[in-house]
């Protein structure tokens, strides 16, 4: 064979390198393109509500070592409170310490999206802000809580804000809010206007860099009655322009703001009609009974007033994501709430007078108008049940009228209400309005 049909060795190689070298950039570049169309497609299907977001920057813990095996909620078994421990250490990032968790209790967490780790609701370490800071609000499922609170993307948020001390309050009604936008404009000189509570407007360099954002919650149960109150008046048939309403048996023989009073405060106790103002309310059970039916026709998923909106989507992007929120606190000390806010930016407290500086001062402190003392322990459980995504993203301890195994699920066995973490590292209520244990 002559030399110049002698294959060289090194060219073979070189020749092979060559086309590994073409096939290899072929392929990439089709993977690029293909990931990049699922990425804009994910990012359509989050702003959809249709897929759950990936969980936000933090840093990714190590979990306890313990045996995980996959479950869905309705097989999850009702949690026990040291769990609630565990969760805590995941979402602060310190679980990579030993646990020695023998107890099945300690169940699991995984990357398959089935498995959950269940936890009673306010057991976290964890303060108001910190917990709704991990929750995701399932957009399939509160798409009209969402609506409702009108946050949109969070670069135009209704608040109080003061410039002078850098303080915003979000507002959330029937939780304290009259008081709150009286003592931001009173004592810190707040005007009410829109502002950015995007995360990024808070970085450095932003239009919101070094302000503190604050808002106050209230017990879910408590609030549910104001909720109520507010929405019962605010859509009755002598207030609202509405042809119909999704519960006409809740006014039904009511045709005016009179015919209500003499309900909540029959003519044969009072004087005058000035004495129902601020007088416990002597109705018979007619109100309250309709609240019980109520309770149970509605599904919790269609507000039909912005006063039955949950507080969590008030606190959240249409993505169902938290806003910015520095610090809340709640209205069951919002005395003490007040005293710390007003310390840390005034350099004192606030009390006057009478010592009462910062409770409700500026709010329609009425009583209810239905007599809450005849509103059974169902209906009150129930209520806790449609409003257990703000008792588990704000860590909110539920009532003692609501501990205990009396929601029964799929498999016929009671449980108490839960909370779950999920592999994405967001809390969820372990109990949807449209899947109900009661």
């Amino acid at each position: 064979m002559s030399s110049s049909r002698r294959t060289n060795p090194f060219n073979m190689a070189l020749a092979a390198l060559f086309a590994m070298a073409c096939i290899f950039s072929v392929v990439m570049f089709t993977f690029s393109a293909s990931a990049t169309n699922r990425a804009y497609k994910y990012q359509q299907q989050v702003e959809l509500g249709i897929r759950i977001p990936n969980p936000m920057p933090r840093t990714q813990p190590s979990l306890p070592n313990v045996e995980l095996e996959e479950s869905t909620t309705s097989s999850v078994s009702s949690p026990r409170h040291q769990i609630g421990d565990v969760v805590s250490r995941i979402l602060q990032g310190s679980a990579d310490k030993d646990f020695g968790t023998k107890d099945a209790g300690y169940l699991k967490l995984h990357d398959s999206p089935k498995a959950l780790l269940p936890f009673s609701p306010g057991t976290l370490s964890l303060n108001h802000s910190e917990a709704l800071s991990h929750c995701w609000t399932k957009t399939q499922v509160y798409f009209n809580h969402l609506k409702q609170g009108n946050r949109g993307d969070g670069s135009n948020v209704p608040v109080s804000y003061s410039d002078q001390y850098k303080l915003a309050y979000v507002m959330l009604p029937k939780s304290g809010s009259s008081t709150a936008r009286h003592m931001l404009k009173e004592e810190f000189n707040a005007i009410e206007t829109k502002k950015s509570l995007l995360h990024s407007s808070f970085e450095q360099g932003g239009e919101m860099e070094g302000v503190t954002v604050i808002s106050f919650v209230r017990d879910p149960l408590s609030r549910f009655f104001s909720q109520y109150d507010e929405a019962y008046v605010r859509t009755a048939p002598w207030q609202s322009k509405s042809a119909s309403h999704p519960f006409p048996y809740l006014h039904e023989g009511l045709h005016s703001y009179q015919d209500y009073e003499d309900v909540f405060c029959p003519p044969d106790t009072r004087r005058s009609r000035k004495d129902c103002v601020f007088r416990q309310s002597k109705e018979n059970g007619t109100l309250a009974s309709r609240l019980e039916r109520f309770v149970f026709d509605y599904n919790g998923l269609d507000p039909f007033d912005v006063h039955l909106t949950l507080q969590v989507p008030m606190l959240s992007f249409h993505t169902g994501l938290p806003l910015h929120i520095t610090q809340i606190y709640n209205t069951t000390d919002s005395q003490g709430g007040w005293n710390a806010i007003s310390k840390q930016f005034l350099g004192k407290t606030l009390e006057d007078k009478g010592g009462k500086k910062g409770g409700v001062i500026a709010g329609r402190s009425y009583p209810r108008r239905f007599n809450s003392k005849l509103v059974s322990v169902e209906a009150q459980r129930r209520i806790c049940e449609l409003s257990l995504l703000d008792y588990c993203c704000l860590n909110i301890p539920l009532p003692d009228v609501c501990k205990g195994a009396h929601y029964t699920g799929d498999d016929g066995e009671k449980r108490d209400l839960f909370c779950t973490l999920n592999s994405n590292r967001y809390i969820q209520p372990g109990i949807l309005p449209n899947n109900t244990l009661t």
